[in-house]
């Protein structure tokens, strides 16, 4: 009976250790984007329901581009929304005061299977820049990327395409009058 229970604790542990057929998870990796925002009093970033959560979304569009489900084996290391936040405060300058702030909300930000062996990354952002509680901006961003067949390709894509966002976003908050220095 021992045996019979200790080979059942080391299948156990083996099963357990993350390896091919164990939960992965996933996050933007460590580089910081390719494009530099202009200086910004504060980053905010928030997500609705389903992409407040760990959950790596996907959409099966070849069968119903309307049904999103988790991938059962993949999560993300942080929600998205921190994620996003994260690669923004990377994509930072180094000190100054600015009169803008941003805010994101995320739209999307999962992989959309346009066949069982190709997707593209899709990352939608509502962005909006204010000075105090005056709006000045606000744009839409859309990013896609092509992915692959799997968790993993999608969330290299989904990275690539946040680097996409990232420059959108530099680029039109640069362009913004009322976010100059003084």
């Amino acid at each position: 009976m021992r045996r019979v229970l200790g080979l059942l604790v080391f299948l156990s542990a083996c099963s357990t250790t993350g390896g091919e057929s164990g939960m992965r998870t996933f996050d933007l990796g460590t580089a910081a984007p390719k494009s530099q925002l202009p200086p910004l009093r504060a980053v905010s970033v928030r997500a609705p329901q389903p992409f407040d959560g760990v959950e790596m979304y996907y959409r099966l569009a070849y069968k119903d581009g309307a049904e999103i489900a988790a991938f059962s084996q993949s999560r993300w290391a942080a929600p998205p929304a921190e994620l996003l936040r994260r690669q923004l405060v990377r994509a930072l300058p180094a000190g100054g005061a600015a009169p803008c702030s941003l805010e994101l909300e995320v739209q999307d930000f999962s992989q959309v299977f346009s066949s069982k062996e190709a997707s593209d990354a899709r990352v939608e952002l509502r962005a909006t820049l204010f000075t105090g509680v005056s709006r000045v901006a606000s744009l839409n961003v859309n990013a896609t990327e092509p992915g692959g067949a799997n968790a993993g390709t999608g969330a290299a894509a989904l990275a690539r395409a946040t680097d996409r966002a990232v420059e959108q976003l530099s680029g039109w908050a640069a362009t913004q009058g009322g976010c100059k220095q003084p």
